[in-house]
């Protein structure tokens, strides 16, 4: 049985994009990690690529996320959200999910922390590092897509260690999701509780409102941006 996050289904202020921690992340400890990562993250959404109701201010908040064993999972398409996750793609605050990631450390199912800076408007792309060990080989990593009420991209439980050895490179192609905890159908929709949550899904919405369907593009099946994993050390 995993341990997810912990739920506790309390209404969430709500802010814009930003809040705390969600800028350039913390300087992690490689010291006791086993395997040492570098990870790109390059966005596609822009107004060429996704057209419909794309916004002026386009950005994705600061990369949260960890490095943990099959216990524990940072999030999944089917479940409620946990708080950090909803408060993470509502507003792009860090500061609920990373005491939630600290939880599972306490408890033995997460090595470290991945914390790192977004992209702005004026960017495609932002870079950061962290340690993993042989224990706790999966990686998950979301950021809120901003603006949006409720929806951000990421990976879940995605295995390093594969085999015996360190996978060197994987380019994973991302997929959109939509946190269950807003109703609202475009990028700049005002807020909309939906009471009770929903599940996490991937990100559909009507043609008229955004080009997304089943987390990537109707049409061109394009995805929202990739993740690039190279071992540096």
């Amino acid at each position: 049985m995993f341990k997810f996050i912990a739920l506790n289904l309390f209404v969430l202020g709500l802010s814009a994009c930003g809040g705390d921690g969600d800028g350039s992340g913390s300087t992690p400890d490689l010291s006791d990690s086993d395997a040492v990562y570098e990870l790109e993250f390059k966005t596609n959404w822009t107004a060429a690529n996704f057209a419909t109701n794309f916004p002026s201010d386009r950005h994705f908040s600061g990369l949260i996320g960890l490095t943990h064993n099959s216990n524990a999972k940072l999030f999944e398409a089917g479940t409620l959200a946990s708080n950090g996750i909803v408060s993470m793609a509502e507003t792009g605050a860090k500061g609920t999910l990373k005491a939630e990631i600290e939880g599972l450390q306490n408890q033995g199912d997460s090595h470290s922390t991945v914390d790192g800076g977004g992209i702005p408007a004026s960017a495609s792309s932002v870079n950061l590092t962290f340690g993993i060990s042989q224990d706790h080989p999966l990686v998950s990593v979301v950021t809120m897509i901003a603006p949006s009420p409720d929806w951000f991209t990421g990976i879940n439980s995605v295995p390093l260690f594969v085999d015996g050895k360190w996978v060197e490179e994987l380019e994973i192609q991302l997929i959109s999701y939509d946190a269950g905890s807003d109703s609202g159908v475009t990028f700049s929709s005002a807020n909309l509780a939906t009471t009770p949550r929903a599940t996490v899904t991937k990100l559909t919405t009507d043609r008229a409102d955004t080009d997304f369907e089943n987390g990537v593009h109707a049409v061109t099946s394009q995805s929202i941006g990739t993740f690039t994993l190279k071992k540096v050390n």
